[in-house]
């Protein structure tokens, strides 16, 4: 017994089955089951995506600070600086 529509093969298979109005009525039936499967699937997929983005857009933006700290660091601490003085 065919579960699903993957090929002409299944359809002419469950029309064979089932005759032509039956066979055809059970091949829609499973391809729009199929689609709707298919559907949420890619609804978890999208989903999925758009935490790795929000993660990724996370990362960069911790980079952007952490090069902001280390600037300000380097720059507190060069030699050239009259403050650094004090730290030493």
């Amino acid at each position: 017994m065919v579960n699903y529509v993957q090929r002409a093969r299944d359809v002419r298979a469950l029309i064979k089955e089932h005759g032509t109005e039956r066979g055809m009525i059970k091949a829609v039936e499973r391809l729009a089951e199929d689609n709707e499967m298919l559907r949420q699937e890619m609804v978890q997929i999208v989903r999925t995506v758009d935490k790795m983005a929000d993660i990724v857009a996370n990362i960069a933006a911790v980079g952007a600070r952490l090069k902001d700290d280390w600037a300000a660091v380097r720059k507190a601490m060069h030699p050239d600086n009259e403050a650094s003085e004090d730290i030493h």
